[in-house]
């Protein structure tokens, strides 16, 4: 054992522990039991759950004495989590029936959350007073042009509940928050403050709310979200993405973390004036309940304050404490009260990061105090520590967002004492606002100064190349944490030397460096259109190089699409046009990609480097550049050329026909994608002659009937048609006109809402397309020796036309007539100057020519 450094002992697991753990699968099981009958009628869940319990009831008549109580624990637990897991699922089941009979009524409740804002108003999570529904939660769409309650105030609103639709994937998640409808209100108005003790607890929230408000910059926002759980501020903005992508989430939404601050501060202060022990409890455990109250009561932060009455009762008792039994009996206290809860990223997030610090947390100071000099054991202990937390919760960062942070251990090193500095500021100003109002705004503002010097930090670390990898939670993910644990805890290896110290600090640092880098870059050219829902998102890959076209709507499923590919760098990025479902995942590139330059529709380019923008925050406005019909360049050996929109326009274009569309040319292969260009863009691309004979076509606005038209298909005449588009979504896309177009003319048709992620991989004699989702067929094709204008021949057609591609759904909605215009969020800025002719990317120069326009060149990375 190194000098200084002291073993440790490994800990033992309480039996409370085994018994919460089964809790938590019991509560899973029986949500997944409820909702699989409820959808499809059938009973195969409920007879897994059967057989399961059926086991449990054999190994415990099989097993040994000294066994069977530990088993019969776990039984005894998964059984009580199944039971009140069913009981939320019948009570919901119950609130559903209801809420078809209801009608259109007004309704009266309390708000239990903060309002979430968005671009058609502001959502509303309420629970109901009185009437047919009472004590039922649900969401409601609040109107535009009425007031926008606070949390803990009585609403009164007149709307149609409409109960969950089962078949959608959202409404699950919907179901899982415990609501049980959804509606617009077309009539609203905000009452009184919730009665009771938390009445007044609201209120004073809502005037120290409001002289946050006058604290301007980042900082303000910052200090709303820290101090009091009010992140409306801070949601969307760029500081919240550098946090997000730095593994800092945690430290900006009230948790468990926040709210055992606070109750430290109480607790110094008590010591301090030497109050009595089991008043100074009383008053810790009343100040977390009541800063859990005014914060929203998220479950991480339950999670905390019954830990903390956990560890109270044990002080009054005489008794000492254990960790890990605290936190199996929240857990089991939590599980008890909201059954469902168990689905929530928070509470997950919070539940395994403590307990992995109880667990590891003193075997891995160890080993880097064993590998650090004496000075710097301090600082090594603490990043041990951020980086155990870190690598148990990767099983959930990387399912929920797409994404794990490799900054995040040093990012949390110098930003939580900072944090926790400016929350202890930020409380006790507010405890004092309205006695000392004029010391406690100066106390705000130091707080607030306090978080600007750490936004401003986590930008330049955000910035760093590699600061975080894209990744997706596939099995491996989720099992190879979990055995690593299980192997530590059994072996519990000690340094036995500073030099094997060293090494597991060099080991550590040559993983987080080889996870940044990545794999290599495929040097074969592919196109794979990706699933990432009801949008487009594209990758081109040639030479090492790699094009993206498009991002898709949702951040989280474009970096979870990026990890399926093992991306980690784009050399060109080309936003077709400015709708939400095209460039909505814009974000989701920040601080995971090493980014080259931008394409955006010359005649519409201000729109994407509007200041503030999320497509100017991600890439920077100075490296969008305009591109217009005529335009090319190279990626690898493949030749991208622009083909729509013109460079002038006599006539005013929709937002989907200023699409750009672009014509990828290998060899003998051709292609064409389209982005959502509709009827009048077709016809323009085709009257200037660039319509012609392609393989693959990527099938215009997600297989709209405005999009796709007889005339371009039958001029494209494409062997294989790729439609990008969500599952069950609201705008009947694909239309039944379009896929019967395409199946009259004897297309393949690919679709990613039934095939996921479609890849075309092209080679020198022919290409091959196929799919990644299980069970689905691959199409061979290759042109032999036929003139551009002949009809190729498949070397093996083991592909048709799907027949359930036939079953979209038509005239649901109008075609993305509803989606937000980026174009409409600001005024529009000019375009900077173009990158000079030789860009830089991760090191390397290339000089592309930008063909079709004089004195003109393109760096493509």
């Amino acid at each position: 054992m190194p000098r200084g450094v002291h073993a440790c002992t490994r800990p033992s697991i309480p039996p409370i522990v085994w018994f919460a753990a089964a809790v938590w699968v019991g509560c899973c099981v029986g949500e997944h039991c409820m909702w699989r009958v409820l959808t499809r009628g059938s009973l195969v869940a409920v007879a897994v759950a059967a057989a399961a319990a059926g086991g449990i009831a054999g190994a415990l008549a099989l097993a040994r004495p000294a066994a069977r109580a530990a088993l019969a624990l776990v039984a005894a637990g998964f059984l009580a989590g199944a039971i009140v897991s069913a009981a939320q699922g019948y009570g919901w089941c119950h609130q559903t029936r209801l809420v078809r009979d209801c009608g259109a009524r007004e309704w009266v409740g309390q708000v239990e959350a903060d309002p979430m804002p968005g671009a058609y108003g502001a959502t509303l999570r309420v629970r109901l007073v009185g009437g047919p529904l009472d004590g039922a939660r649900v969401r409601v769409y609040w109107p535009q042009d009425a007031e926008v309650p606070d949390l803990g105030r009585t609403v009164r609103f007149s709307a149609v509940l409409d109960p969950l639709p089962l078949a959608e994937e959202w409404a699950r998640r919907v179901a899982r928050t415990g609501a049980c409808a959804t509606g617009s209100a077309w009539r609203a108005e905000v009452g009184d403050w919730r009665p009771g003790v938390t009445g007044p607890l609201f209120a004073w929230r809502a005037r120290v709310l409001a002289r946050m408000h006058g604290i301007p910059g980042v900082g303000g926002d910052l200090l709303e979200g820290i101090v009091l759980g009010d992140r409306r501020r801070l949601y969307g903005t760029e500081a919240d993405e550098e946090f997000r992508v730095l593994g800092l989430t945690h430290l900006v939404a009230v948790s468990g973390s926040h709210l055992a601050l606070a109750c430290g501060a109480v607790a110094l202060a008590g010591s301090a004036l030497h109050v009595r022990r089991r008043i100074l409890v009383f008053l810790t455990v009343a100040a977390g309940a009541a800063y859990a109250v005014v914060t929203g009561m998220a479950y991480s932060a339950l999670r905390s304050l019954m830990m903390l009455g956990v560890g109270g009762a044990a002080q009054l008792a005489g008794r000492r404490t254990d960790g890990m039994a605290s936190l199996a009996v929240a857990v089991v206290c939590v599980l008890a009260l909201e059954p469902w809860s168990v689905y929530d990223v928070g509470f997950q997030l919070s539940v395994l990061a403590v307990g992995s610090l109880f667990m590891f947390g003193s075997l891995a100071t160890e080993w880097a105090a064993a590998g650090a000099p004496m000075m710097l054991r301090p600082a090594m202990s603490a990043l041990a520590l951020t980086l155990v937390a870190q690598v148990v919760t990767v099983p959930v960062i990387a399912s929920c967002f797409g994404m794990v942070s490799l900054m995040a251990p040093l990012a949390n090193g110098y930003a939580g004492p900072l944090i926790s500095v400016a929350l202890w500021l930020g409380l006790g100003a507010s405890v004092a606002l309205e006695i000392v109002p004029g010391p406690a705004m100066l106390l705000m503002r130091l707080s607030s100064g306090l978080l600007s010097f750490t936004a401003w930090v986590s930008s330049r670390l955000a910035d760093v190349p590699g600061a975080a990898i894209v990744l997706g939670g596939g099995p491996l993910v989720v099992v190879g944490p979990a055995l690593g644990a299980a192997l530590v805890w059994l072996w519990w290896p000690h340094p036995r030397s500073p030099r094997q110290g060293r090494l597991f600090v060099t080991g550590a640092l040559a993983c987080s460096v080889a996870l940044a880098v990545g794999p290599p870059v495929p040097r074969d050219m592919s196109i794979t259109v990706l699933d990432v829902g009801q949008g487009d998102a594209i990758l081109v890959r040639d030479g090492g190089r790699t094009m993206l076209v498009d991002t898709g709507p949702d951040e989280t499923a474009l970096r979870a699409a990026l990890a399926r590919e093992g991306v980690r760098a784009i050399d060109v990025l080309v936003l077709t046009h400015a709708h939400d479902d095209h460039t909505g995942g814009v974000g989701g590139l920040r601080g995971v990609v090493d980014m080259g330059w931008t394409a955006a529709p010359g005649i519409a380019v201000e729109g994407f480097t509007v200041p503030g923008s999320a497509v100017a925050r991600v890439v920077g406005p100075e490296t969008v550049r305009g591109v217009s019909a005529g335009d090319s360049w190279r990626l690898g050996t493949t030749t991208v050329k622009v083909v729509w929109p013109p460079r002038d326009v006599t006539e005013e274009l929709s937002t989907n026909d200023t699409s750009i569309v672009l014509k990828l040319q290998r060899g003998a292969f051709d292609a064409l994608l389209t982005g959502d260009a509709e009827h009048t863009a077709l016809a323009g691309i085709a009257a200037a002659g660039d319509l012609q004979r392609v393989e693959l076509l990527k099938v215009p606005h997600h297989g709209s009937d405005n999009g796709l038209t007889q005339e371009a298909l039958d001029l494209l005449r494409p062997h294989d048609a790729v439609i990008s588009v969500g599952e069950g979504n609201d705008f009947g896309h694909p239309c039944v006109s379009v896929l019967e177009m395409l199946h009259g003319a004897g297309c393949v048709v690919w679709r990613t809402d039934r095939q996921g992620d479609v890849v075309v991989e092209v080679g020198t004699n022919g290409y091959r397309v196929r799919s990644q989702r299980r069970g689905s067929r691959t199409a061979l094709r290759a042109r032999m020796g036929i003139s551009r204008g002949g009809h190729a021949v498949p070397v093996a057609h083991t592909s048709a036309p799907h027949a359930e591609a036939l079953n979209g759904r038509e005239g649901a909605r109008g075609p993305q007539a509803g989606l937000p215009d980026i174009r409409r969020r600001g005024p529009a800025a000019r375009a900077r100057p173009p990158p000079s002719p030789w860009a830089h990317s991760r090191g390397r120069r290339s000089r592309v020519q930008l063909r079709g326009v004089p004195g003109r060149e393109r760096g493509c990375g």
